[in-house]
């Protein structure tokens, strides 16, 4: 919880922003547009704690469930083996360590069977040929790592699977209810109908570079170098497809991209407006409505900070003094810097309940390949990290966006 004079702070600063912003309106001027700008900076400055505030509840919640369902396939043997014990997992976990520093024709052959014996039993584990299926531990680090900086995995639904895709029934259309007399007939009113919503985990990949005198280094810790950075690139590659992926040529299908998810107009050809942020926030329905949040970027942020209703009501209000998020509309708003600048015929903003209108599926597990070659002549070891995963929208419905558009 921010400190109370972060608190005088966020509020002091907000007061003296909404005043400047008023002036300007009525009479535009260059020394207001300075101090809206300067405001707007130590406004941003507390955004971070803000979104950790929105977030919270719900990032805790949805690290546990994805951590819980990865840990309990890479438990489950195919043959009703039981989960390493912790000296196992340890002994895994070094054999791994060790196994990457090497060359494959230089490896100890006691490590090597010991892994390969681990990854028979993961009843997911479909690593192509020259991959090593990561220790437990170093798996689920990862996954954290990507939780962390992927805001959609803790907006949306996320299934962990151990075949090639995810089916679920989808309701696309509802039957309807009639009256009738005691002595009358009664007629079909109409059937609900039903689909099927399929979302296949196609194959990402990431490139870490080390050198080779760091690897010959018993202290350098290889294992934190490949979570955290195949971690983060997993990371930021999902956080442009959950946004804007084509849902084909093996890419997740972004909520922006999705031909059914509706949209609303902002009524400016290149600007956003308080009109257009109201119509979009009573465009769904009530049901999906009570769970909504906005995604938008930073700048977006700023340019809605400006926008009044017709009473004059700011849009944009903080929370933060009641340890609760800031709002927009009085519902909370997650930063993605994936979704796009304010233009013409862009969708800079969406609002929905994300758990209900998408779905993000992760085939467990996380592999490594090793390659001493191409890097050579430079002194470097490239490890190439595998990982399976997709994502798409469910409920189209449950999401709408905004059209920068008349």
């Amino acid at each position: 919880m921010p400190d109370d004079h972060a608190i005088e702070s966020v509020m002091g600063a907000f007061e003296e922003y909404k005043k400047a912003n008023d002036a300007n309106q009525k009479k535009r001027d260059d020394n207001l547009e300075a101090k809206l700008a300067n405001i707007d900076t130590h406004l941003n400055k507390f955004e971070s704690a803000n979104q950790q505030l929105t977030l919270a509840g719900e990032k805790q919640k949805a690290m546990q469930e994805q951590l819980d369902r990865v840990e309990a396939i890479l438990n489950r043997a195919d043959m009703g083996g039981v989960a390493a014990n912790g000296k196992e997992a340890k002994e895994i976990y070094a054999a791994f360590d060790r196994v990457m520093r090497k060359p494959a024709d230089a490896r100890d052959a006691q490590d090597m069977a010991l892994l390969q014996r681990q990854a028979a039993l993961v009843t997911s584990n479909d690593a192509g040929a020259g991959y090593l299926l990561a220790p437990s531990e170093m798996q689920l680090e990862i996954v954290k790592n990507i939780i962390e900086l992927s805001p959609m995995r803790t907006l949306a639904t996320v299934r962990t699977i151990g075949s090639a895709s995810l089916k679920q029934p989808k309701k696309t259309g509802s039957g309807a209810a009639s009256r009738v007399g005691e002595t009358q007939r009664r007629t079909n009113t109409g059937d609900p109908a039903y689909g099927m919503f399929e979302a296949t985990a196609p194959e990402m990949f990431a490139r870490v570079e080390v050198s080779q005198q760091m690897l010959e280094d018993s202290e350098y810790d290889l294992m934190a170098e490949l979570r955290e950075d195949a971690g983060e690139q997993f990371a930021v590659r999902e956080g442009q497809e959950h946004i804007s992926g084509a849902g084909a040529a093996n890419q997740a299908e972004g909520i922006l991209t999705n031909a059914d998810v509706g949209y609303s107009v902002s009524g400016a050809a290149a600007a956003i407006t308080a009109d257009g942020l109201i119509d979009l926030f009573y465009g769904i329905k009530t049901g999906y409505a009570r769970n909504g949040v906005f995604v938008l970027n930073r700048l977006t942020i700023s340019a809605i900070r400006k926008l009044k209703d017709g009473a004059g009501q700011y849009l944009w209000l903080p929370g933060i003094a009641n340890n609760v998020p800031n709002t927009i509309l009085g519902a909370p708003y997650v930063e993605m810097p994936d979704m796009p600048n304010i233009g013409a015929n862009a969708y800079p903003v969406a609002f929905g309940d994300f758990r209900r209108g998408y779905v993000i599926v992760d085939r467990v597990a996380i592999s490594f390949q090793v390659d001493y070659t191409t890097g050579a002549d430079d002194g470097l070891v490239i490890f190439r990290g595998r990982k399976r995963t997709g994502g798409g929208v469910r409920q189209a419905e449950a999401i709408r966006k905004l059209k920068i558009s008349v």
